[in-house]
């Protein structure tokens, strides 16, 4: 068993010693074999003695990708999944976009036009006031929004404290800078006989300047906040559906197993050589499937899933079972979900070539067309009194249509499509640009 193990570990690809974390394994475990075996207790793994990840996601990992250097497997963070999270991602936008520098600049226009309101105007100065204020405002804003966007690589980092208070320091620095030179240029070249609303300049330097700083300071809070809020309820959302999808995905893998080990236990009986293979293939399924948490797999390795899963199926069924594949031209490299085509072809076999005595043709259809994939798998159906009374089949259906709802959106679909002798499933999802 232990040379079998051995053969089924992939070689380990050499990782960079700055970007390695340490998974200490026991020394018993270690003199006794060098295989890699991770201890743990409740189910629960130690990275580096203090970060505690569920085994369930980070087992398939380990055993497939951590090598053994003197007693300790080594695993980078982009292999340590839910292991080692990376720095807080900021809840800065990035204020050089174009969309956001529009948002800004609608917004400016807004606090312009309410701070005219509450100035005092002699008969016909508003519309002057407002041309001033709205002046002042949309320079301050898109002299910040440059001077935010180009300090952004030292913005992200850190906590979101340290970032608040950097945007506070530079908004607020502009607007006295901006402040100070608009009144000493209206010092200088203003004219002194007009005063009041005749004037464009500030007259008290002090009221001007501490009345800008108080308003940048305000309008600054103000939109920090609604950033961090956004952020959140963004992150809430996005952690709320990688749930619902961990959940899903964790439902289905049992059900895909326990087929699959009905299927070799069938085969220990009657055929164990034909079982010996089946074994095989489901250590290639396992590895592929499940070794890949829950991360999408490409379109070519869920194709590679079902062609095994396919062959594990021939063993038992024999010439009942027949496979149509007919693939044309489909982009490999577009991420799905693991196991989405494989229930569907599962299902095929259970509920559409098992009742028949004589078995049947599976026939699945691939093309891809204006940067859609489309996916159909279509089977024979006995009759209605010989057909079997299951709900596990509406249940993996359900399953791969909520999945895909949360990976692609609006942008994907499930159709079924159910006749007198034949049944067909449906899968449409955008192709990777």
């Amino acid at each position: 068993m232990r040379p079998k193990m051995q053969r089924m570990l992939p070689r380990f690809r050499q990782l960079s010693p700055r970007n390695v974390h340490r998974i200490v394994l026991p020394p018993k475990s270690v003199q006794r074999s060098t295989t890699p075996i991770v201890s743990y207790t409740n189910h629960y793994l130690m990275v580096d003695g203090s970060i505690s990840v569920p085994m369930n996601s980070m087992l398939p990992a380990l055993m497939q990708r951590a090598p053994l250097k003197n007693g300790v497997a080594e695993l980078s963070p982009d292999d340590s999944g839910a292991a080692v999270s990376g720095a807080e991602q900021s809840y800065l936008p990035d204020f050089g976009a174009s969309a956001n520098v529009v948002v800004l600049l609608v917004i400016a226009q807004v606090v312009a036009l309410l701070l005219s309101f509450v100035r005092d105007y002699s008969a016909g100065g508003y519309l002057q006031g407002l041309g001033e204020i709205s002046l002042l405002i949309l320079w301050l804003a898109v002299s910040s929004a440059w001077l935010l966007a180009t300090a952004r690589p030292f913005l992200i980092r850190g906590s979101a404290l340290r970032s608040s208070i950097l945007v506070l320091a530079i908004v607020l620095i502009n607007t006295a800078v901006s402040s100070q030179v608009i009144f000493w240029f209206g010092s200088a070249y203003g004219d002194p006989q007009l005063s009041g609303p005749a004037s464009m300049f500030p007259q008290n330097r002090e009221l001007f300047l501490s009345r800008n700083m108080v308003i940048a300071l305000v309008v600054t809070l103000a939109a920090l906040r609604y950033f961090y809020v956004i952020h959140q309820w963004r992150s809430n959302m996005e952690s709320a559906a990688e749930s619902r999808f961990v959940a899903l995905q964790a439902r289905i893998r049992p059900h895909f197993l326990f087929n699959s080990m009905n299927t070799i236990a069938s085969l220990t009986r009657s055929d164990p050589l034909a079982a010996e293979r089946a074994i095989e293939d489901l250590a290639d399924l396992l590895r592929a499937s499940l070794g890949n948490s829950d991360a999408p797999i490409s379109l070519e390795q869920e194709l590679e899933v079902t062609r095994v899963y396919q062959r594990m199926e021939e063993q038992r069924l024999g010439d009942r079972l027949k496979v149509d594949w007919q693939l044309d031209n489909l982009p490999m490299q577009t991420p799905v979900p693991g196991l989405t085509i494989q229930p569907l072809l599962e299902n095929a076999i259970y509920h559409g070539i098992e009742p028949l005595a004589s078995g049947g043709v599976v026939t699945i259809t691939g093309k891809a067309h204006d940067g859609v994939v489309t996916i159909s798998v279509s089977n024979p159906l006995a009759p209605e009194n010989q057909r079997r009374k299951s709900n596990g089949h509406q249940l993996a259906l359900d399953n791969i249509r909520q999945r895909l709802a949360l990976t692609y959106g609006d942008s994907a679909r499930l159709e079924v499509e159910e006749l007198a002798n034949h049944f067909r499933v449906l899968i449409e999802f955008p192709q990777a640009v």
